[in-house]
Formats: structure tokens, sequence, C-alpha cells
């Protein structure tokens, strides 16, 4: 690849033919954000299936659709560093430059640059990091407590979050909730949720075509859907 110097290279490839290599990568996160919520899946991408438009990175980690429509460019950056290891990741972005979602290469720069060695880079400015504002979280915020309740519950649910072009599930087990640094926080192995404090201020409760079971969608302040979605049985969210 070109311009090896600089760590950040807008891809001069289709950002699908670049998706494509994401097996090739060994272990990733794919991260989407928005709103508030931060919805990362974790492991090994098994298979890429496309239909028409959409392309899915599926496997037992795995479950991301994105409708490439949408996504105009893919820049490698190898800047990113925890602690030694250096974390290089692919962003994706649409037509207005927006970040659409990003996959950080988890089995470190030299599998990250194998699966990218047949593509030309062209060398980018690095991104500047805005201040956020201070984050506190509320021991009665709206958004723990279905996530809480369905912990308790022990009952298998599904987390989704959506945005333009992007949509990513996790289905499983709730473990315990962990508030820390004003976020609601869901750990597991291949599934991480940050949600921000106060960003949700009242859940919509909608039937689903299963039995028994409802879809969560959440809300803010101003009425408007954050994008974050749980579904499972109704009982689920009832434990207190």
């Amino acid at each position: 690849m070109n311009d090896t110097i600089s760590l950040r290279q807008q891809l001069t490839a289709a950002p699908d033919r670049v998706l494509a290599r994401l097996p090739s990568m060994g272990k990733v996160m794919v991260v989407t954000q928005g709103g508030g919520v931060t919805h990362e899946r974790i492991g090994v991408v098994e298979r890429i299936k496309k239909d028409e438009s959409r392309i899915t990175f599926a496997g037992s980690a795995h479950d991301c659709t994105v409708d490439m429509a949408h996504v105009a460019s893919a820049i490698a950056d190898r800047s990113g560093r925890m602690k030694d290891k250096v974390l290089p990741k692919l962003e994706f972005a649409d037509t207005d430059g927006r970040l659409m979602f990003s996959v950080v290469g988890l089995d470190g720069l030299e599998k990250f640059d194998d699966a990218l060695a047949r593509f030309v880079g062209v060398a980018v400015a690095p991104t500047v990091k805005e201040q956020g504002p201070s984050v506190t979280l509320d021991g009665r915020d709206p958004g723990l407590a279905p996530l809480v309740a369905a912990h308790k519950a022990g009952e298998e649910i599904a987390i989704e979050l959506q945005k333009p072009g992007v949509v990513q599930r996790w289905r499983g087990f709730v473990p315990p909730v962990n508030p820390a640094m004003g976020f609601i926080n869901v750990i597991t192995s291949d599934f991480h949720l940050h949600l921000r404090g106060g960003t949700v201020a009242r859940w919509e409760c909608q039937e689903t075509n299963v039995i028994g079971h409802v879809r969560l969608r959440a809300f803010d302040a101003d009425g408007n859907p954050v994008g974050l979605t749980l579904q499972g049985p109704q009982n689920a969210f009832e434990a207190s």
C-alpha cells in the first residue's frame, strides 16, 4: 500500500470490496454509534452475505447489516493504541462524510495490513476528537430499568441499534448491568452496549409477531427515536 508514512488513509477501492476482507482480519470489533448509544460486536466475521445493495457480516459473534447505497468511502486508520498495542480500524462514511460504523482490528496491525494488502490508500488528515459534555447517570435513569429487569428474569433478549444504512443486533442473556462513568454498560465476551446517561427518556412497548414477545423502542426527551430497541418475552422486562 502506498503512503505508508501516513497513519490514516482513504482507500481507493470500493467499500464493498474492503468489507469483503473482514473474515481475513481475525477478531474484530464492529462499532455502531448514534444518539448516545454505542453497540459493539466482537469476534471473527465468519462470512459475508450479499442481498442486492445490502451486506451482512455474519457468524456466531456478528449480525450487522449495511445498506451499501449509503456508504461512500472507507478509511484505514492505524493511529489507535491501547498501551503498547496498535489497534487499527476501518471507518466507513456516508456521502456527507459522516461516520456510519467502524471495524477495529483486535488481532493487531500485521493481520490488518495483510487483509488490506491489495488496496491502495491516499493519505488524509487525522480527525480531531471533540470534547463531549460531561456525563452523569441518575440511579433512576429510564435506560436502566428494562436491562436490569432482563438480567433478573434470566430471559434471552435481543438488543438492536438502527441508524441510517446500518442495523446491528445481539441476542443473549443480559449479564449484571454495570453503571460506570455516566454510562449504562452491558458487557459480554462478544457484545458491549454503552448507553449514555440521560439518552433514554421513555420506552414505547409494541407487540411483535412472536406470541408473548414485546419490543421496547427507546425515545429521547424530545420524543425522537434513539434507534435502540429491546425485544424478548414480556416478562423479561417486568422483573422488579
